[in-house]
């Protein structure tokens, strides 16, 4: 499927209407660190400052791979270092603070190997471990889902 066919059938009819099929599409990456019974979620700030949570990562910067990119992406965000796995799902989100920007993050399972510390200057309020049954109202749409689909089961040696 072609990246725009699949950007629209990702998005909501609403998000649809508001970005249609000319959008930007920005690279990311997301880490899904994860036990039998819970999954690491950080949290961050909407451009209009509501909070949401979400799993750590962020955007690819030129020339640099996915795993480079989820690499940094976990030290800057949380002070800590992992193992990164193998890319288990594509994630879309729809910013309302970009104008038709669309990101695709690829989600890697990934194993931490030194003990995470939110970085606020990065925007990371906090991070918890959290039950995938049990999970905030304000967590995205499009995280939720995934945990609510992915057999959670790996292990976050520190």
């Amino acid at each position: 499927m072609h990246e725009m066919e699949q950007v629209e059938s990702a998005l909501t009819d609403e998000e649809r209407a508001d970005y249609g099929a000319h959008s930007y599409v920005r690279r990311g990456t997301k880490a899904l660190v994860s036990t039998p019974e819970r999954v690491l979620l950080v949290k961050e700030q909407h451009a209009n400052g509501f909070p949401f949570w979400t799993l750590p990562g962020g955007g690819v910067d030129p020339d640099e791979s996915l795993v480079e990119c989820l690499t940094r992406e976990l030290f800057e965000e949380l002070w800590c270092r992992a193992l990164i796995g193998e890319p288990v799902a594509t994630i879309w989100y729809a910013h309302s603070s970009s104008q038709r920007t669309l990101s695709a993050y690829t989600v890697f399972e990934c194993s931490l190997v030194s003990t995470p510390r939110p970085n606020g200057d990065e925007g990371i309020h906090e991070y918890k471990w959290m039950s995938p049954s049990n999970l905030p109202s304000s967590t995205l749409p499009q995280v939720r889902q995934l945990i609510r689909n992915h057999d959670l089961g790996g292990a976050p040696s520190l």
